[in-house]
């Protein structure tokens, strides 16, 4: 809670009055809210704009859309270490109560996205090699699990990759889920990788069967 977004409306909601925030927003959710998008946009940034914009508002009028040549595949609308939406989500608003009845949170709302020519599998890999990383090693699912996720897919990359890859690595997503773990970290980490099988799971058994990175 105690974040300069947070606090900076404070005195705004003192001085003006809750109604006033609470019509700022196009949704219950009140207020405004910083929103960021990076990746292979024309204007990557951040913008304060009423709670609750759509996720294609934002991308397309505010990020100016996908570089020229290039596709929308999907986004990771809150960070890393949120589940990616993909085309059919782009009139969804933005906000803490719509996200999470489509599967993802919002999170910090900032987006992340993916085009068609930035390979799925390793955009997957970097966030879960950072997540490996970045554990204190407290509890054995999220100290063994997250490299061993990264193993799994830097295989993948490299074209070592075997049919039960996939297998594994989904018996990991619900291993390294809430409750059997001390903290959201491991959970956090498991959310791109298990959205990402679910929309993308061509790419990982394109990997497999090719013997290599389609991209590379």
């Amino acid at each position: 809670m105690n974040n300069v977004e947070t606090l900076c409306n404070v005195p705004h909601i003192i001085g003006k009055g809750a109604a006033w925030f609470k019509n700022l927003s196009k949704t219950t959710n009140g207020g405004t809210k910083i929103y960021g998008v990076s990746g292979k946009v024309q204007r990557p940034g951040a913008w304060e704009l009423p709670m609750g914009t759509t996720i294609g508002e934002i991308l397309n009028e505010y990020a100016g859309g996908m570089r020229e040549g290039l596709k929308f595949r999907g986004l990771l609308p809150g960070g890393g270490s949120t589940d990616f939406l993909v085309e059919e989500h782009l009139d969804v608003p933005m906000d803490f109560d719509t996200i999470p009845e489509v599967g993802s949170r919002m999170g910090t709302g900032t987006m992340i996205i993916l085009d068609d020519q930035t390979c799925p599998v390793g955009m997957v890999h970097n966030l879960e090699r950072f997540f490996a990383q970045e554990s204190c090693g407290w509890c054995t699912p999220c100290r063994d699990g997250l490299p061993w996720v990264e193993k799994v897919l830097r295989a993948l990359e490299e074209g070592r990759g075997q049919p039960g890859d996939l297998d594994l690595l989904e018996r990991h997503g619900r291993f390294l889920w809430l409750g059997f773990t001390f903290c959201a970290l491991a959970p956090g980490a498991m959310e791109p990788l298990r959205s990402a099988l679910k929309y993308f799971r061509d790419d990982f058994e394109q990997h497999i069967r090719e013997k290599r990175c389609p991209w590379r």
